[in-house]
């Protein structure tokens, strides 16, 4: 498929996969990101594309999948929030825990990008909202999430290595 039929295609394309990612995500910033980042792995793949039909069917497909990604990481960035905010009203076998815990959880941060940790910082540290975050980066709320959410989860990769 020639660059052409794929921006027309696109184009016919582009509420139907907005309203299946808005299904999924219920909020319309995040259906755009899904749709953006649906429109680049369909071009990767424009070899294989016969048809507008086979198009359609397969953009079903990587909307329908992209977004449940991304709800399954905002679930683990949800974990991960609850995990770091744990209450400290505990027995001394389970501070000594904790306190391992915590130490796991600095050498994982260590190991992230200065970004990753300004970011872990602001919103966990000193608990900027992700607007915040957004305005102080100058993109999008849902990039904001995301950039924390990806943060997170480097955290807990690194913290289940290290079990």
């Amino acid at each position: 498929m020639e660059l052409q039929e794929f921006t027309e295609n696109a184009e016919r394309l582009r509420m139907q996969m907005h309203q299946q990612a808005l299904h999924y995500l219920a909020n319309p910033d995040d259906s755009d990101d899904v749709v953006q980042e649906a429109f680049i792995k369909l071009w990767l793949k424009r070899k294989e594309i016969d048809d507008f039909a086979k198009m359609r069917n397969l953009a079903s497909v990587v909307v329908r999948n992209i977004s449940l990604n991304m709800i399954r990481d905002r679930r683990r960035c949800d974990d991960l929030d609850n995990y770091i905010s744990l209450s400290t009203h505990i027995d001394a076998q389970q501070q000594m825990e904790e306190a391992e815990n915590h130490q796991r959880l600095q050498r994982a941060i260590g190991t992230l990008s200065d970004k990753q940790k300004a970011l872990i910082r602001m919103r966990n540290v000193e608990g900027l909202s992700y607007t915040d975050i957004a305005r102080m980066l100058g993109t999008t709320e849902s990039s904001a999430r995301a950039m924390v959410c990806k943060a997170r989860t480097a955290i807990m990769n690194q913290m289940k290595e290290k079990r």
